[in-house]
């Protein structure tokens, strides 16, 4: 039995699909949904009686029941080994309309080989359709109390001024030979190729099981090169490190010519008087390291939220005093807890000096914006905050130092292992994702149990505060050994 996601899993990598297929992993959502979308969505649509499907149904269940409702939510339909479930179908005059989600504001692009193995494999079971609508969120809703849905949602035909069928119809996608290829595809009898997913958002979880040869790769492999589109071709070509790429197939970004001149340079490079012209701009005290934790809601279940906002549940915070001693304070709370966090914030930064954090910009300082947004009798003093935020990635962003080590990689985990003995692998909750997937085990099991969550997640926030303490140290280590 092959689901769509199978075919797009194995449409962008071979190999992803089948590792995959032999695990038996929970997925855990991304987005955290603690109201039924589809009991909502029933009250936007009018719907009041009808069909609504269950996990494992029986493929003929539909059609037992196909003459006694107008509306149907998730039936399930099989069709050669293929299994898949429509969101909402409404019957109307022989035929159906059909309804997909998009968990998003923003309709970039159109899910079409969803739609179009979905209109597929009806028609196949006799199934005429009609129209097809998206239904999305509503961006500008605002929650006033409790949620509506009559403004909460938005429902189109149309995308870029087409109708959605009429871009569905404009091709088609031969599943059945998916399947035949997926069916008959061995990893083990063939090489793994290189791809533009193998390092797109970091290492693949499985990039070592393809490529097992690169354990013994030099830090300043040629693949570690970023933003790069013909790294592997160079690789293919013979050049193996960055100090050997090809001028000719580079972007030339600042980043690349950093990694390159470490390479030619004993493993580091330091374009030294930007960063120092940066470094002197934190040099007031009392500086301050911080980073936040914050779980992203697909709806607004409070007051003053919007569809996708966030609500912060955690902080970490160490800064040094005028006098050079450091401080520790920590905030975790559940819930509803925006303001609890702002006012714990408040309490504990101290009011004036420089305060670092990495990306900043795209996440403390937005989530503060944010705030600021939703509670105004705070917008002045979160502002100010803002206003006093550096980003500790940027002297990596922009190229002034690179490390060997590094491997293409300067997040803020991989910049702590080079500079200490730290290691995240040695906590319970090791990264962003497993700290908020824990959070919402909070109160689902018996108090101690929260309290060991608690303190897990104390322990995690707080060595991405600290380690924020640790690389500001190793970039001022690096102007004094560069003298």
């Amino acid at each position: 039995m092959y689901h769509i996601s199978d075919i797009k899993r194995f449409l962008r990598c071979e190999r992803l699909y089948s590792y995959k297929k032999d695990e038996n992993s929970v997925f855990r959502p991304y987005l955290r949904s603690d109201d039924n979308i589809f009991e909502l969505i029933k009250v936007f649509l009018g719907i009041e009686n009808c069909y609504e499907g269950v996990r494992n149904d029986p493929a003929d269940r539909f059609f037992s029941e196909i003459d006694h409702y107008d509306w149907f939510i998730h039936p399930r339909f099989m069709d050669n080994q293929m299994r898949m479930n429509i969101p909402f179908m409404h019957k109307k005059d022989g035929c159906f309309d059909l309804y997909f989600l998009y968990y998003g504001t923003i309709v970039k692009e159109l899910d079409l080989l969803t739609y179009r193995i979905s209109t597929q494999v009806l028609e196949r079971q006799g199934i005429r359709t009609d129209d097809v609508y998206l239904i999305y969120l509503n961006g500008d809703y605002v929650n006033e109390g409790e949620m509506d849905p009559s403004r909460l949602f938005v429902c189109t035909d149309t995308f870029k001024g087409k109708k959605i069928r009429d871009l569905i119809a404009q091709d088609s996608v031969d599943y059945e030979d998916c399947i035949r290829k997926m069916e008959e595809f061995d990893p083990e009898s063939q090489p793994a190729k290189k791809g533009r997913y193998c390092r797109m958002m970091g290492l693949c979880e499985y990039y070592e099981r393809c490529f097992p040869d690169e354990e013994d790769e030099a830090d300043d492999s040629i693949l570690t090169l970023v933003s790069s589109a013909n790294k592997n071709k160079m690789y293919r070509q013979g050049i193996l490190t960055l100090k050997d790429a090809d001028p000719d197939q580079l972007e030339g970004s600042k980043v690349q010519y950093a990694q390159i001149m470490a390479s030619r340079n004993n493993g580091v490079f330091v374009d030294r008087y930007p960063l120092k012209l940066w470094l002197e701009k934190l040099s007031e005290r009392p500086i301050s390291f911080i980073d936040f934790e914050w779980d992203c809601y697909l709806l607004p279940v409070y007051e003053k939220m919007k569809p996708l906002d966030d609500v912060c549940f955690e902080f970490a915070l160490y800064y040094i005093d005028e006098k050079g001693h450091m401080e520790h304070r920590t905030f975790v709370s559940t819930g509803d807890c925006r303001k609890e966090f702002i006012e714990a914030l408040l309490e504990y930064l101290p009011e004036k000096g420089p305060i670092l954090a990495y990306n900043a910009q795209g996440a403390e300082c937005l989530r503060l914006l944010e705030l600021a947004q939703m509670f105004p009798e705070y917008e002045e003093k979160l502002e100010a905050i803002v206003a006093r935020f550096h980003d500790l990635a940027m002297p990596f962003i922009e190229g002034l130092v690179y490390d060997i080590r590094m491997q293409g990689n300067y997040s803020l985990k991989k910049l702590v292992d080079i500079c200490s003995d730290y290691s995240y692998q040695d906590l319970d909750i090791y990264d962003g994702m497993e700290a908020v997937y824990s959070w919402r085990d909070i109160g689902k099991g018996d108090p101690e149990s929260d309290d060991r969550i608690v303190e897990n997640l104390k322990e995690y926030c707080s060595l991405d505060a600290y380690g924020l303490f640790l690389v500001y140290k190793w970039l001022i280590q690096l102007i004094v050994e560069s003298k």
